[in-house]
C-alpha cells in the first residue's frame, strides 16, 4: 500500500484519541508503521483508540499539542506528522471560542515550530476542515475558493492555514521539508461516540442515529434539509496517507478530500438509509432547529483525482452499511468486551475497504 512509503517509517499522529486519528493509526499499523500519538484527552471508555487495543499497539502519550517541549520530544527520530489534534465539534467551538483557537490555531503554531527545531521530520500533513470555505450556497467547494466562513470553528482552522502557508514558504521547504493540508467532508464512520446527548446539544447526525437505534427510540433530526458531504472515514485517512505519500511531488497543497456524492446529501435521506439498516422499524423525526453555519455544503475532489491519484473507495451506501455493522457489532459485544473487543473487526472493515480500493484500481491501493 502507499508504494511501501510508510513501511518502516516512525509516525506522529496528534489528536490519536479521536476518531479519525485512531483509524489513522491503525492504516499506519497495517501500512508498516510504527507510531507514536498524543491526545490532550485521556482515551474515555467508549472509544475505538481502546477497542482497537491501540494502548498496547501504540506509544501513547497524553499531551497538549501546545506544549512546545514535549512535541519537540516526540518529535524525535519521527519521520513524519500527521496533525489532526483540535476543537472539532463546531458547536463546541462556538461554545469555547478562545479553546478553539487556543487549540485549533496556535496549536498548529506549536506543531510546525517543532517540525522546524526537528533535525528528523521531513513530512507533515496538516488537517483542516471544508468548513474553512465562504459560503457558496451549495456549489461545490474547491481548494481555490477563498477561505475564511464565520464561527469560531472554520475560523480557526483557516487561520491555522495561514500560519502553515507562511511556515511552509519562510522555514520548512527551504530546509528540505514537505508540508500539505487536508481538508475533508463530514466524517461517517464507526467508533465516533459525539452524540448530541453526549455533548450538550451539538453532536453528528449519524451518531445521534446509532445512539438513539440502540436505545429502541427515533432519533431526533434537527435540519432534515441540510446537506453535507458525507465522506467514509477510511476514504478520508487514506487520502490523508495518500497525500503525505507524494509530498514530494506536491509541497505546499491543499486538497479536498470528499465522497462520491459530491453535491451533498441531505440529513433526512443519511437518517433514513441508517434507519432501514438498522432494521427494527424505527424511523427518525424532526427535532427542534439548531443554529448551524452552513445550511447547503458541497466538495469537490477533482484536485486529489487528478495529481494524486485518490478517489473514495466507497460510497454512502457502502460507508453506511459498514458503519452500521461496526455499531450494530459494538452494542453486542464491544461495548463490554474490554480493550481490543473491537481489533479484528475493525481490521476487516480495513482489509474490506482496500480490497474495495483495488477494484477500483485507486493508486494507493494499487501494488507497485
Amino acid at each position: 500500500m502507499f508504494g511501501d512509503f510508510f513501511k518502516d517509517k516512525k509516525i506522529l499522529v496528534t489528536g490519536i484519541a479521536g476518531v479519525k486519528g485512531s483509524w489513522l493509526a491503525l492504516e499506519l499499523l497495517e501500512a508498516g508503521s510504527q507510531v507514536v500519538g498524543v491526545d490532550i484527552k485521556t482515551p474515555e471508555v467508549e472509544s475505538n483508540f481502546l477497542a482497537s487495543g491501540l494502548r498496547q499497539r501504540t506509544r501513547f502519550i497524553h499531551g497538549d499539542v501546545a506544549d512546545l517541549h514535549m512535541m519537540r520530544e516526540l518529535m524525535r527520530g519521527v519521520d513524519g506528522v500527521f496533525h489532526l489534534a483540535a476543537v472539532a465539534l463546531v458547536g463546541e467551538a462556538q461554545q469555547k471560542p478562545l479553546e478553539a483557537y487556543r487549540s485549533n490555531t496556535y496549536g498548529t503554531a506549536v506543531v510546525l515550530e517543532a517540525m522546524r527545531l526537528s533535525p528528523a521530520v521531513k513530512y507533515g500533513v496538516m488537517v483542516t476542515t471544508d468548513k474553512v470555505y465562504r459560503s457558496k450556497g451549495g456549489e461545490m467547494w474547491e481548494e481555490t475558493d477563498p477561505l475564511f466562513a464565520t464561527h469560531p470553528y472554520p475560523v480557526s482552522k483557516a487561520c491555522a492555514e495561514e500560519i502553515i502557508a507562511d511556515y511552509e514558504r519562510v522555514y520548512l521547504r527551504p530546509n528540505g521539508k514537505c508540508v500539505g493540508i487536508g481538508r475533508a467532508g463530514n466524517v461517517v464512520i464507526g467508533g465516533d461516540f459525539y452524540s448530541s446527548h453526549k455533548t450538550g446539544g451539538f453532536g453528528r447526525v449519524f451518531v445521534d442515529c446509532y445512539e438513539a437505534l440502540a436505545a429502541g427510540r427515533p432519533p431526533q433530526i434537527f435540519s432534515p434539509k441540510f446537506t453535507r458531504p458525507y465522506t467514509y472515514g477510511l476514504d478520508i485517512v487514506t487520502g490523508y496517507m495518500t497525500l503525505m505519500s507524494q509530498l514530494d511531488r506536491v509541497p505546499g497543497t491543499a486538497f479536498n478530500f470528499g465522497p462520491h456524492e459530491q453535491p451533498g446529501v441531505e440529513n433526512s435521506v443519511l437518517a433514513t438509509r441508517i434507519c432501514e439498516l438498522w432494521g427494527t422499524g424505527v424511523m427518525w423525526q424532526t427535532g427542534t432547529p439548531r443554529s448551524e453555519p452552513f445550511e447547503k455544503q458541497s466538495l469537490s475532489w477533482e484536485k486529489a483525482r487528478r495529481l494524486l491519484g485518490w478517489q473514495p473507495a466507497y460510497t454512502l451506501e457502502e460507508a453506511l452499511v459498514d458503519t452500521t455493522r461496526w455499531y450494530k457489532t459494538w452494542a453486542q459485544q464491544g461495548k463490554t468486551g474490554g480493550e481490543g473487543s473491537m481489533y479484528a473487526f475493525n481490521q476487516s472493515l480495513i482489509k474490506g475497504h482496500c480490497e474495495a480500493a483495488q477494484k477500483r484500481q485507486i493508486a494507493w491501493a494499487t501494488p507497485l
